[in-house]
């Protein structure tokens, strides 16, 4: 089983610290990271970092040092499969439909009952 070195925990906290959006946190106690996985890995805190970027840096990261990037090859993956199915004509297709409005009531016809009254 695959476990991160402290080195690397250490600048994955750097990055997430890097990229908080919001200047006080109750969820993360503005450290910008709720904890630490099974891994070693660090889960941050969605209410005030802004993820994309602090992906973005993590990956450039991990470009950085050979024994990451064997274990985390899917993240360069990710962008291959995004730009194949960009391309896909279903999707096109897909996205030109009418969407269906969602929780519309229909109208029933007849007097409104109002309070504890009785049906006839």
């Amino acid at each position: 089983m695959f476990t991160l070195d402290e080195k690397h925990l250490d600048a994955a906290k750097k990055i997430a610290a890097d990229h908080r959006k919001k200047r006080s946190c109750d969820t993360c106690y503005e450290r910008g990271w709720i904890g630490v996985s099974e891994q070693n890995l660090l889960v941050l805190c969605t209410r005030c970092v802004d993820l994309d970027a602090a992906m973005v840096d993590w990956k450039e990261y991990v470009s950085g040092h050979e024994e990451l990037k064997e274990h985390f090859s899917e993240l360069f993956k990710e962008g291959e499969e995004e730009l194949e199915s960009e391309e896909h004509p279903a999707q096109a297709i897909y996205e030109n439909k009418k969407s269906h409005p969602v929780g519309k009531t229909a109208h029933v016809p007849g007097p409104k009952r109002t309070g504890r009254a009785k049906k006839i």
